[in-house]
C-alpha cells in the first residue's frame, strides 16, 4: 500500500508543485480539498485540516499547518490527537507582516486614515502636523519572525526599539536596542510612542494588555496589533481611545472576528481597520516561502529524521 500525503495548501504553481513532489520521494500525493474524505487514507496533511476529517484520519500522523499561527488546532474542539506532530509554517510570513505592520505605523503617524476618509467627500485641507517615525520609542512584544522584522525596519527608520521575549535570549539580538523578558513588560513599554502586538493566540496572551496593563500605556501613544485580537480587551481599548488616552490603533485582528458592525472602532478617529489580512492576503513570495518549509520537512519525514522544530503544545507555538 502507498503512504499517502495530502495537499491540502491551494497555492500551487506548477514550480511549487515541483518543489513538494522533489521532496516527496516514496510518497503518493493527494491534492484535495481540507475536508476531503480521501484524507482519511493519508499520513500525512500540508495545509488545512477541518475538525470532522481530523476525527476520520486514524492514520493521520503529522500535520504540517500552512499557518503560522496553530492556536485553532489547540483547541479541545479540534480533535487534533496527542500522536500527531503539528508543524506549522512560522518564518513564511515574517516578510509580508513586518511589512504590513509598517504600513499602519506609517499611515498612523502621517494621519492617511484622515485623508483617506476626506478623499470621497472633496475634502482638500492639511489636518494637521504629521509626525515621523524617527526618533519614536517602539515597543514590540513578541520578537519571532514578525516582530522580529518589524522591529529591524522599524531601527532602519531611526526609531528606537525595545523588544519584548517569552523568556531570556543569551544574546542581544540585532534588531532591538533593548531587550525585556515578559516578566518585564510593563517596563518595556513604560514612554513607549508605539507598542505593536506580535503574539500567538495562548493562554498566557489572552488579554494581556488588560484596562490597567492599556492605561500603563503613554498617553498619546498608538497601539498595533497585527497577532490575536484575545490578547487585548477590546472595551478597555475602545475607552482609552474615546477618552484621547490613546491617539490611535492599528489593527488587523479583533475580538470577535469578523468584528460587529456596531463596534464604535469602525468609526473612531484615528483607528485603522484590516479584517484579519495581514498574513492571508499573502504576496506569491510568501507561498513560495510556505511551499520551501514545507519540502524541507517533508524530507526529513521521509529520511525518518526528526524536524527541526515542532509545535510546543503547552506554550501554543
Amino acid at each position: 500500500m502507498s503512504r499517502k500525503i495530502a495537499i491540502t495548501f491551494n497555492h500551487l504553481s506548477d514550480a511549487r508543485m515541483e518543489r513538494i513532489r522533489a521532496a516527496a520521494e516514496g510518497f503518493e500525493l493527494v491534492f484535495c480539498d481540507k475536508g476531503d474524505e480521501a484524507i482519511a487514507d493519508c499520513e500525512a496533511v500540508f495545509g488545512h485540516i477541518t475538525p470532522e476529517m481530523l476525527g476520520k484520519a486514524a492514520g493521520l500522523r503529522w500535520l504540517h499547518t500552512q499557518s503560522a499561527g496553530v492556536d485553532s488546532y489547540l483547541a479541545p474542539e479540534s480533535g487534533l490527537r496527542e500522536d500527531i506532530t503539528l508543524t506549522n509554517s512560522a518564518g513564511a510570513y515574517g516578510i509580508n507582516i513586518a511589512e504590513y505592520t509598517l504600513t499602519l505605523t506609517l499611515m498612523l503617524l502621517r494621519q492617511m486614515d484622515v485623508y483617506a476618509r476626506n478623499q470621497p467627500h472633496a475634502v482638500w485641507e492639511m489636518v494637521g502636523n504629521a509626525s515621523t517615525l524617527y526618533g519614536k520609542l517602539v515597543t514590540v512584544v513578541g520578537l519571532g519572525d514578525i516582530g522580529g522584522r518589524y522591529a529591524a525596519l522599524c531601527r532602519a527608520l531611526g526609531a528606537k526599539v525595545r523588544g519584548v521575549t517569552r523568556t531570556a535570549r543569551s544574546a542581544q539580538p540585532g534588531n532591538a536596542d533593548e531587550l525585556f523578558t515578559a516578566d518585564a513588560l510593563d517596563e518595556a513599554i513604560a514612554n513607549a510612542d508605539i507598542v505593536a502586538l506580535c503574539l500567538p493566540g495562548t493562554p498566557d496572551t489572552r488579554r494581556l494588555f488588560d484596562r490597567p496593563r492599556l492605561l500603563r500605556l503613554k498617553p498619546g501613544s498608538m497601539l498595533l496589533n497585527i497577532g490575536r485580537g484575545t490578547a487585548v480587551d477590546q472595551d478597555a481599548l475602545i475607552e482609552l481611545l474615546q477618552s484621547g488616552h490613546l491617539a490611535g490603533a492599528g489593527l488587523d485582528v479583533t475580538d470577535p472576528e469578523p468584528l460587529p458592525a456596531s463596534s464604535p472602532l469602525w468609526t473612531l478617529p484615528g483607528v485603522i481597520l484590516t479584517p484579519h489580512v495581514s498574513g492571508g492576503a499573502s504576496p506569491e513570495s510568501t507561498y513560495d516561502l510556505i511551499v520551501d518549509k514545507f519540502a524541507e520537512y517533508l524530507r526529513d519525514y521521509a529520511a525518518g529524521r526528526p524536524f527541526k522544530y515542532t509545535v510546543d503544545r503547552r506554550v501554543g507555538y
